[in-house]
């Protein structure tokens, strides 16, 4: 049973030197099976008895990536009234199609806001504004230094109700206030995206943690050999849509279709130096379709790097779409409301995809991804070998809920917005359905690092 004191633990169990020789005696292909048959809370449990069962672990985490989930019991038997202080609560392995509960909520997942998910790790924001990292596979728990003050906030506490308390500083950002808001705005308001450069190790060194932060509006660096402190990024064209790594470098990509590369290299943040600058023409077919669905549709942007090329992902949400997956304008969602009341929650229902061509500097676009899956939402956007792992489809774009600023507008929906669209037909089917389409907290991607390098 996976108890919330040990998901927190940075301590492993240390065996006795009788129980490691006996143990080490069980020969792989045994212990491989058993691996195999355990529920996930035992699966944690088995991977913390010795260095050579964790080890042995890491094979089956590397071979999935997992959705995180909410309690379907909390979700649905709430219907959307009460979800402000639902939890995540359990795991879908897409490799197996099965999802593993938790028997109790860690209190982490109920407590904090999920702000990100990158490399394994997941990124929470705890109470006044202190963010720290877990490995829900390895137990382990990593607090990073407040954000309050890049933030603006004199205060940020979280009530009985599940709502933050937040009052920010009396300065020029805001003319200082006190009011609530619900996860979800936190991350609309705050801290829109977290990522990881390098993977923290057992003495929490050799990493970097990235936030886009007030309304995108700002890029912000810690780097755990550092000084403690964080690092704003001079950025030139906010406010951006994306933030990704890769090789040392991170991209950001702005609401003007420029992307913005720093070198991450200087290990205590203060060498973080811009390298290039460039403001890409948006795809004529891009903007030709968005003219085209005009006052239906908004439109969500992602920068995914696969096999060494930079992807421009381009997300097609419908603002109101009824049952049929028919596209309609907000009065006919209100017409005889009365007499016919319809719900018509907003809903993705196409997907571009442009490669950046750095030799005329354009985005040029793809029909197919190849043996390639995208996966994009609140995690870092990342591209996968539909090979590594099983019922995994290719040429497909997984994508979950990430419409913050809308997501707890209506109490009948928000955080359903999830699926698999699939590049070659245009088609779009459910990963995991729940009886109501208010899901919160929204599922989110948690890849571990060794499903990307294959």
């Amino acid at each position: 049973m996976l108890q919330p004191k040990k998901i927190s633990m940075k301590r492993r169990f240390d065996p006795s030197p009788l129980t490691s020789s006996i143990v080490d005696q069980l020969p792989i292909e045994v212990l491989r099976s058993i691996f195999n048959k355990l529920s996930f809370p035992d699966f944690v449990q088995a991977k913390a008895v010795c260095s050579s069962w964790n080890l042995l672990g890491e094979e089956f985490v590397s071979k999935m990536p997992w959705l995180m989930l909410p309690s379907k019991k909390e979700v649905e038997e709430g219907d959307g009234i009460d979800v402000k202080n639902n939890g995540y609560n359990g795991f879908l392995n897409l490799g197996e199609n099965r999802v593993y509960s938790l028997k109790t909520t860690p209190m982490e997942f109920r407590e904090s806001c999920c702000i990100g998910s990158s490399q394994g790790w997941l990124v929470f924001l705890g109470q006044r504004a202190v963010p720290f990292l877990l490995n829900p596979f390895r137990r382990i728990k990593i607090h990073v230094p407040p954000v309050d003050r890049i933030l603006g906030l004199k205060k940020m506490e979280r009530n009985m109700d599940g709502d933050y308390e937040v009052d920010y500083f009396n300065d020029c950002r805001s003319s200082g206030f006190l009011f609530m808001c619900g996860k979800q705005e936190v991350r609309e308001r705050f801290i829109q995206k977290a990522i990881l450069t390098g993977e923290p190790d057992s003495n929490n060194e050799n990493y970097g943690l990235i936030l886009l932060c007030n309304y995108g509006k700002e890029i912000v660096y810690y780097a755990s050999g550092g000084d403690n402190s964080w690092t704003i990024l001079d950025g030139s064209h906010p406010t951006y849509q994306d933030i990704i790594c890769h090789e040392n470098n991170l991209y950001a990509l702005s609401d003007e279709n420029s992307i913005e590369v720093w070198d991450l290299r200087g290990a205590d943040g203060i060498g973080i130096a811009k390298r290039s600058d460039i403001v890409l023409p948006f795809p004529e077919k891009l903007v030709a379709k968005a003219d085209s669905l005009r006052g239906l549709c908004t439109t969500r942007f992602y920068l995914v790097e696969a096999c060494g090329d930079l992807l421009l992902v381009v997300r097609f949400i419908g603002d109101y779409v009824d049952g049929d997956g028919t596209l309609l304008q907000e009065w006919d969602c209100l017409a005889d409301l009365c007499n016919h009341p319809k719900v018509c929650p907003y809903r993705t229902f196409l997907f571009h995809v442009y490669k950046l061509d750095s030799d005329i500097l354009e985005w040029v676009e793809m029909d197919s991804l190849g043996d390639q899956a995208l996966f994009i939402g609140g995690n870092e956007s990342v591209s996968i070998s539909a090979r590594s792992f099983p019922n995994c489809e290719k040429n497909s774009v997984y994508f979950t809920d990430d419409n913050w600023g809308h997501m707890e507008e209506d109490y009948l929906y928000g955080g359903h917005d999830m699926g698999i669209y699939n590049m070659k037909d245009g088609s779009v089917k459910p990963i995991y359905e729940f009886s109501s389409e208010q899901i919160q907290p929204p599922p989110c991607w948690i890849i571990p690092p060794a499903m990307l390098e294959s």
